[in-house]
């Protein structure tokens, strides 16, 4: 019977930490930028992915159409006073998805060099999309393999809002990354072709 509380107990508090939001923390840019320069030598988590269309038009699609292949997204909206140019998409710009539920993923770009490469960090604490991370950074690498092919190799370094649910945190992110983007890269061949038939 004791047990039995125990567990009920246990599972109970690991729901609620599951549950709760995760971005109570700030974090601070030293350690974002410590994670971007992570996520090129050793990051949590990569994939690697062929597109089946040109650099320049992946690029674009990755940073502008997140709408387009992240599952339950609706719309994305850029806020770029924060970036040098204040028309355009660059380092600082911040890029705000709203999901089906209306919940909003907040990410700032920390790396912007088309069409080669770009990185941003999930901004936790202004994000309401519940989940049992207190940050995650992206460096996303482009490489042109023909007129008509790229090669996409995403890094991502994060951190679980414990470390009881680190290793949980790790074989989900994994898994899930290679699956999104396996779709993402169908999705964006498939506008390529649609966008270019003649």
């Amino acid at each position: 019977m004791r047990d039995n509380l125990r567990i009920r107990f246990l599972l109970a508090f690991l729901a609620v930490m599951l549950a709760s939001p995760a971005g109570s923390q700030t974090i601070p840019d030293s350690l974002i930028i410590q994670e971007l320069e992570r996520a090129q030598t050793e990051p949590d988590s990569a994939t690697e992915v062929v597109i089946d269309a040109p650099v320049d038009y992946v690029f674009t699609f990755l940073t502008t159409r997140l709408h387009d292949y992240v599952a339950d997204a609706t719309a994305v909206e850029f806020d770029h006073s924060g970036s040098p140019r204040s028309d355009q998409l660059d380092e600082g710009s911040i890029r705000t998805a709203t999901m089906q539920n209306g919940e909003l993923l907040v990410q700032r770009f920390l790396l912007m060099d088309p069409p080669r490469e770009f990185a941003y960090h999930t901004d936790m604490q202004r994000s309401t999309l519940e989940a049992p991370l207190q940050y995650s950074v992206g460096r996303y690498r482009l490489t042109e393999l023909n007129e008509r092919q790229t090669r996409l190799n995403v890094a991502v370094t994060y951190r679980a809002t414990s470390r009881l649910f680190g290793f949980i945190v790790r074989r989900a992110f994994s898994s899930a990354l290679r699956r999104d983007f396996e779709r993402a890269a169908g999705i964006i061949s498939s506008a390529y072709v649609e966008e270019n038939a003649s």
